[in-house]
């Protein structure tokens, strides 16, 4: 446009030409007319002007790459002036549909400066394409009569190259236009989500087979005299220390359906009903999760070791103070802490027969897997339950230990109920983290989780360790110290001296209502509910024991150990920001066998990650940032630009001062309904001096007598009534169809022009040039 300031031009291109009218009225320089403007400016401050369309989404674009690929964490809340994270959301999606608008202009800016170009300097576009600028945006665009004719026109032409060219970005416009508002979205979006905050290596001392052995006695440990004796229980580091919270847990059984109580996230956490907090005497100084998988005819257990996860607590303190020392992490701004180490744990599996009743005579007990085997069996008639463990020599390959369960015996002492279980632990490879409801009561790396189902028979345990067996074997005396008997004073504690585990059983009250009226024992009465909750207490006994296995390597082991602390580590050079960048920060032992155990550190919150999604959605961005920067050097190197027709009502009042194409576009006043309208070439061409119109190709139908009355009009220098001399509205290239009398027809080949009839005689002999640069045009 001539006489077009920068800014003037600037404000147009992104979308603010309001303004220019404004200041036009406010300063009485608006004319009531429109005047003459150029369509083709040779001006670099022009050009440079008209690329600013680019300039707001591609910084935009790079402030969220770059804050995609740092991974920010923000947190709860945005810390905003705004206290809502709702209308703070709603704000981010806001600005993302801005971005997509002014992504989708600049598109739009890249595919009007094409389309003009080759309407202006090419041998012109299919007229399927005229409107592809505002099109583009519109997916059912693609499969629309107008691409139809398009491709039609494309592939049905020589030198089609750039014409290929302009519908591929055409269509790669389209797929952008349609990517990027989800592309936005997801990127600018902050999502609620676990964040990297550190990690470092933990070493424990001994080779992974005294770590995890495959065989466990009592003899072979140092707390042999300590956990065997009457206050066992009192201690933590003993097979034993959770003997009071189990007894505490399975009091709470409903006794009418024998179901637990249990947390009601229990089942949202880990999947399962059996889920809840499980506590230890001194100096245990942690809780721990106890997970189970419950069934009918076998249950399955898992927890995680403790001197693991002792360890794994003070290391986590050390973590989270010189986080919130170093990146100014609040506790009131974070959703969740976490920590995780992958570390194989004790997995037990319990399984136990059918209920039966047996007399005095009788020795076979049914186990599963191995039917009815002989056991030696207490006959004394007894009014208490008993509970022994019994070794399977027939199963011992894969059973680490079998159990019988007496019930009290009938008031007449003629019989009472015998259930046989096995018990099968493994270490398995599973993940310590901590509880995600236990944030806000302190530090419990207790939780567990494990991907796999619950390992096969014959699978070998440590992953192929020499002698290593299909479950874990343990020794008399180490179930010794399992289920010592329960002291006087303690919990659970009867004149008949019962063992810890007899002492949960009564509390649970496992063989209440077990008789009828008459004193016998219904074998009836013993439902599936009593085998579930029988499993459960024996096998959360048996997991909670093999959990502690090594428990003293985690202390300090200095005095009593009531007060014995948790052993140290030694901080490697530069503690701080190694353990935040999550490298080696703690010091390698130089001497003895070592195990390493990585430690992943996790906040949650609103932050920015960087997935597969976000990358995928980056590379929508940076495909437009290519092509807007590519567009940019373009324009800037030739230092030509236009600004026509890059709105529908510009590109209409364009159509309306042009003559009609009365052939070309015959019958399409109601609509176009066949793609082959839209195969027509259409350019645009200066009719006269100074008047642009859009030309059409058309194929020229004309008979005899209209071929006869044009020579003769000719001849006499008169014009004829006939529809085909007019001159000035033929199209560059026709193509005639002449029908003769006969109602045969005769096709003439498409020429540019044609010398001496209507289908002859160049452009230029019709007033049809084209644009020049820097001229005004009405």
């Amino acid at each position: 446009m001539s006489n077009v300031s920068f800014w003037e031009q600037s404000l147009r291109n992104i979308g603010f030409a309001i303004i220019n009218d404004l200041y036009a009225h406010v300063r009485h320089t608006s004319p009531e007319l429109e005047k003459k403007k150029s369509v083709i400016n040779q001006s670099f401050k022009l050009a440079l002007a008209r690329c600013s369309v680019h300039v707001i989404p591609v910084l935009v674009s790079i402030t969220i790459l770059i804050v995609n690929i740092k991974q920010v964490f923000i947190g709860i809340d945005f810390n905003s002036n705004i206290n809502s994270v709702t209308v703070n959301m709603a704000l981010l999606q806001t600005a993302a549909k801005l971005q997509e608008l002014l992504i989708v202009a600049s598109l739009a800016t890249v595919a009007f400066q094409l389309l003009r170009h080759e309407l202006i300097h090419g041998d012109g576009i299919p007229l399927g394409l005229l409107a592809a600028g505002f099109d583009f945006t519109r997916l059912s665009y693609f499969w629309s009569p107008e691409i139809l004719g398009t491709l039609r026109n494309v592939f049905g032409r020589p030198s089609k190259l750039r014409r290929v060219a302009l519908v591929l970005f055409l269509v790669t416009a389209g797929a952008l236009a349609t990517l990027v508002g989800p592309s936005c979205a997801v990127l600018l979006i902050p999502q609620p989500q676990g964040w990297p905050a550190g990690g470092t290596v933990l070493y424990l001392n001994g080779t992974r087979a005294q770590i995890w052995p495959v065989s466990l006695s009592a003899e072979e440990s140092r707390l042999k005299d300590l956990c065997t004796s009457g206050d066992a229980t009192e201690n933590g580091i003993c097979p034993s220390g959770g003997y009071y919270s189990l007894w505490a847990h399975y009091a709470r059984v409903n006794t009418q359906t024998y179901q637990q109580v249990v947390p009601d996230y229990a089942r949202l956490l880990s999947g399962n009903d059996y889920y809840w907090s499980l506590e230890s005497s001194s100096p245990v100084p942690i809780r721990m999760i106890s997970l189970g998988i419950l069934g009918n005819r076998a249950s399955t257990f898992i927890q995680a070791r403790y001197d693991v996860a002792i360890i794994l607590d003070r290391l986590m303190h050390e973590w989270w103070n010189i986080l919130r020392s170093k990146r100014a992490i609040r506790d009131d701004n974070v959703e969740d802490r976490a920590a995780a180490a992958h570390v194989l744990s004790p997995m037990t599996n319990v399984q136990c027969s059918e209920a039966q009743n047996l007399s005095h005579s009788d020795q076979s007990v049914l186990f599963p897997e191995a039917g009815a085997m002989k056991s030696q069996l207490n006959s004394e008639p007894s009014q208490h339950l008993r509970f022994s463990w019994v070794r399977l020599p027939e199963l011992v390959d894969n059973v680490t230990t079998g159990a019988i369960f007496q019930s009290p015996w009938t008031s007449d002492n003629r019989s009472r109920i015998v259930v046989g279980c096995t018990v099968e632990a493994r270490w398995v490879p599973a993940q310590i983290h901590t509880d995600a409801y236990s944030f806000w009561q302190g530090w419990y790396p207790k939780n567990i989780s494990f991907e796999a189902a619950y390992p096969s028979a014959g699978t070998a345990l440590l992953n192929g360790l020499p002698n290593a067996r299909d479950a874990i074997a343990v020794s008399e005396d180490w179930l010794s110290t399992l289920t010592p008997a329960v002291g006087k004073g303690q919990p659970g504690y009867h004149d008949w001296q019962p063992t810890t585990i007899e002492g949960i059983l009564s509390s649970a009250h496992l063989v209440d209502d077990l008789f009828g009226n008459d004193g016998h024992l219904p074998i009836d009465k013993w439902r599936d509910e009593r085998s579930e909750l029988l499993m459960s207490i024996v096998g959360s006994v048996f997991n909670d024991g093999l959990a502690r296995v090594g428990i003293e390597q985690a202390f300090d082991q200095q005095g009593p150990p009531s007060t014995w602390r948790s052993a140290g580590f030694v901080k490697a050079n530069d503690f701080d920001n190694a353990i935040l960048q999550g490298r080696k920060a703690v010091q390698r032992p130089t001497t003895g066998n070592i195990t390493e155990l990585p430690v992943k550190f996790s906040i949650s919150g609103l932050s920015y990650r960087l997935t597969i999604v976000q990358i995928l959605a980056m590379t929508v961005l940076l495909l437009h940032m290519l092509i807007a920067l590519a567009h940019v050097a373009w324009i800037l190197s030739r230092q030509e630009s236009s600004g026509c027709w890059d709105s529908v009502i510009e590109l209409l009042v364009l159509a309306q001062n042009s003559k009609p194409a009365m052939t070309a576009l015959a019958n399409t006043a109601a609509g176009i309904k066949h793609s082959s309208t839209f195969a027509k070439q259409v350019t645009v061409r200066v009719a006269g001096e100074d008047h642009l119109e859009l030309v059409y190709e058309e194929k020229e139908v004309v008979t005899d007598s209209e071929m006869a009355d044009f020579h003769e009009a000719d001849c006499n220098g008169t014009q004829s009534s006939g529809r085909v001399p007019h001159p000035k509205t033929w199209p560059l290239r026709r193509q005639a169809i002449q029908i003769h009398s006969d109602g045969s027809t005769e096709q003439f080949p498409e020429a540019d022009s044609a010398p001496s009839t209507p289908l002859i005689g160049t452009a230029k002999d019709h007033g049809l040039t084209r644009v020049e640069v820097g001229k005004a045009y009405g």
